[in-house]
């Protein structure tokens, strides 16, 4: 094995990047994801075929930005939470790469660039995503209230979909003014101090867990009374990721909801893709585990069985 490129592969916490040496995210959470940050992404949304398609998808994002496979600098893969065999086929694919060229290779959730995009956003709904507002079902696209959101607690529940009647999901609490400060765009060629800034504007309020979606509703509005006290009610929470459309009644129970957002930020172009590189990216400066470990969550069919009953003689 290459050392050099044994090097690169695994030593994930270097902080030189060079904003304008290409990095490419891979992103198979849900559906697949690849492109070139600073282009257009290519997605399939097939679950049937995405798998198949991401090795030449992944040619033809290189190829679109006028560079080689071995010009890739970087690697981004989101680690899920996600089923195992889409969420492996990406991971798998990043590592092999990263190792065939000397790549330095960083793994990111799926669920924080989440709530990072959507408080960066303001609440503006971004092209192919569909938003609903809480009062009447309309199409969202900009908070009539936009000049009280620094003075409210942001929530974001952030969530993709599990299948099995399920959703993956955490929830953050985020500070829009530090955002402003801040943004991804910026933070992949930021100092270690700048990068603990800019992930300091997003806190885990609820870390990644799996559930149904009438328990999730119970246990975020359990964590909304118990912030009520010092929050009164001027609270904004807003939920995004895949999954939303189909169980939107449910989550429309929970308190103080201000929009819902079906989709992903990958599925919203070129910006989407740099804010979740330059949220890996950022994480790194800050010396933060970035290992490409998949994040299943699900605990695993297959359990070990019971030893067998002794049978005693009479």
């Amino acid at each position: 094995m290459n050392a050099t490129r044994e090097e690169n592969v695994v030593n994930h916490n270097s902080t030189s990047h060079d904003s304008s040496a290409p990095t490419l995210v891979i992103d198979t959470s849900f559906g697949s994801t690849v492109g070139i940050v600073g282009q257009e992404p290519i997605s399939e949304h097939d679950s049937r075929s995405h798998v198949e398609h991401l090795e030449p998808n992944i040619n033809e994002a290189v190829s679109r930005a006028g560079l080689t496979v071995s010009d890739i600098a970087t690697i981004v893969v989101g680690i899920g939470p996600a089923p195992f065999t889409g969420l492996r086929a990406g991971i798998v694919t990043a590592k092999a790469l990263a190792f065939a060229t000397g790549a330095s290779l960083i793994g990111q959730n799926v669920l924080e660039p989440e709530a990072f995009w959507m408080a960066n956003q303001r609440f503006t709904v971004p092209d192919g995503l569909t938003s609903h507002n809480d009062a009447d079902d309309s199409p969202l696209q900009e908070s009539d209230d936009i000049d009280n959101v620094d003075a409210a607690t942001h929530l974001v529940l952030a969530v993709n979909d599990a299948r099995r009647k399920q959703l993956y999901f955490a929830l953050y609490q985020v500070a829009p003014a530090l955002l402003e400060l801040s943004g991804p765009a910026q933070s992949s060629t930021e100092s270690a101090d700048q990068s603990t800034k800019l992930l300091k504007s997003i806190n885990t309020s609820m870390p990644i867990d799996i559930d149904y979606p009438d328990n999730i509703v119970a246990r975020v509005n359990t964590y909304i009374a118990d912030i009520a006290h010092e929050s009164g009610d001027n609270i904004k929470l807003d939920v995004m990721g895949h999954g939303i459309e189909r169980y939107a009644a449910i989550l429309q129970g929970i308190a103080h909801i201000h929009s819902m957002h079906d989709g992903s930020l990958l599925e919203a172009g070129s910006s989407g893709m740099q804010t979740f590189a330059g949220l890996a990216l950022a994480h790194r400066a800050h010396g933060d585990d970035i290992a490409a470990n998949p994040l299943y969550v699900r605990r695993p069919d297959v359990q070990v069985p019971s030893p067998l009953k002794r049978v005693v003689n009479a």
